[in-house]
């Protein structure tokens, strides 16, 4: 159970919330996504936050492949069910191998296909990983990522990650239940 109430399209909105619910249903296929069900407690955060998660997620220069690759990643790395059920799926969908996401949920490094998708893949893990876990990247692994990708995506990949680690810290935070069906991620990083 949520801490805090958490909003659905039949709440009762204010008229700064509705404004900001009316436009969100309108690009969002009618329904709102799970942090805005909890942010739009504090709209005028939801109001700069929903235009920058679209251009991450939407519009980014990554296919959409790596760019949910990478949200999952983020999820894992926050031992967040919520985001890592809502992404994987998409991520599938648009080719990322089922047996990576299996061993993510298992918190195991994935094998790595020997080819191009392969190699920007596992650059895209090991710089996520990286950063989540040592708070730095290594040489080797930014240097790998910057010359698959080019300096304007890494800058992107870097805030795409911190973006949904807002995501994860704000549904962690005030317990958004998973949806139903959910996997559960195994041998949760930040329970010691």
């Amino acid at each position: 159970m949520a801490r805090i109430p958490i909003f659905n399209e039949d709440s009762d909105f204010d008229p700064v919330q509705r404004r900001l619910v009316d436009g969100i249903l309108g690009r969002r296929g009618g329904r709102i996504p799970g942090p805005y069900r909890l942010s739009l407690h504090a709209p005028e955060v939801t109001e700069v936050w929903h235009p920058l998660g679209e251009k991450l997620r939407l519009n980014s220069c990554f296919p959409l492949r790596l760019s949910e690759f990478a949200i999952i990643i983020t999820a894992r790395c926050w031992d967040c069910d919520y985001v890592f059920n809502a992404h994987a799926k998409i991520a599938t969908d648009a080719g990322l191998s089922q047996s990576i996401v299996d061993a993510m949920v298992k918190n195991e490094r994935p094998k790595f296909a020997d080819s191009k998708s392969g190699a920007e893949e596992e650059a895209i893990y090991d710089y996520g990983v990286e950063l989540f876990r040592n708070h730095a990247i290594s040489d080797q692994s930014y240097n790998r990522a910057k010359e698959l990708f080019g300096i304007p995506a890494i800058v992107e990949l870097s805030c795409l990650m911190g973006y949904y680690g807002m995501v994860a810290m704000t549904l962690l935070s005030h317990e958004m239940p998973v949806q139903a069906g959910a996997v559960s991620l195994q041998g949760k990083v930040g329970k010691q």
